[in-house]
């Protein structure tokens, strides 16, 4: 199962296109977005890095609406100053998942750890309500996939790292409970 998942899921990460995990996906056109149209700012681009060191995953939360698009989050972020979208990875409420950036991308997701991470954010803000379950299955999915193309350091929550409430107060309490991290 964890290899036809792998398979299937780092098939198509090169592709930018969105992946949809959960068998009863509610219909939303999250599936149909091209995730390498996103925007991305004129003239900076993220460093590259090998994977052949171990890296930390990163939990975020975009702290905004459940159903935020993805082309307005990358643009806040660009005019924030940016080089594009800072997350590999994007979870929606429905449990649909997005390859955002390539691994090997050091996207500025969390200052000061960004060489040494990978980052998934939660859509939504999870400093007002929780995770659906169909948001911790994929995340569960997804970092057993990561982990088998990468050694993973730890999960940590971006409040490990940085003087911030995310991924929020509730996912935080939730992703201890699953287990999530450490």
């Amino acid at each position: 199962m964890k290899e036809k998942a792998l398979k299937y899921i780092f098939a198509l990460l090169g592709t930018g296109i969105g992946i949809t995990t959960i068998a009863n996906y509610t219909g939303n056109d999250y599936d149909n977005i091209d995730t390498h149209t996103l925007p991305k700012h004129i003239s900076k681009r993220f460093k590259q890095r090998s994977l052949d060191k171990p890296l930390y995953i990163t939990l975020h939360h975009t702290a905004g609406s459940k159903t935020q698009d993805l082309d307005n989050i990358a643009k806040g972020q660009i005019n924030r100053g940016f080089a594009e979208i800072a997350y590999h990875f994007a979870i929606y409420q429905d449990g649909s998942f997005y390859a955002l950036n390539d691994l090997e991308e050091i996207s500025w997701h969390d200052s000061g750890q960004n060489t040494n991470s990978i980052s998934i954010v939660f859509v939504g803000n999870y400093q007002e309500y929780i995770l659906s379950q169909w948001q911790i299955l994929s995340a569960k999915r997804l970092i057993d996939a990561i982990g088998g193309v990468v050694c993973i350091k730890g999960i940590r929550g971006h409040r490990d790292t940085s003087p911030t409430l995310c991924p929020g107060k509730y996912a935080y309490k939730q992703l201890k409970e699953e287990n999530i991290l450490w």
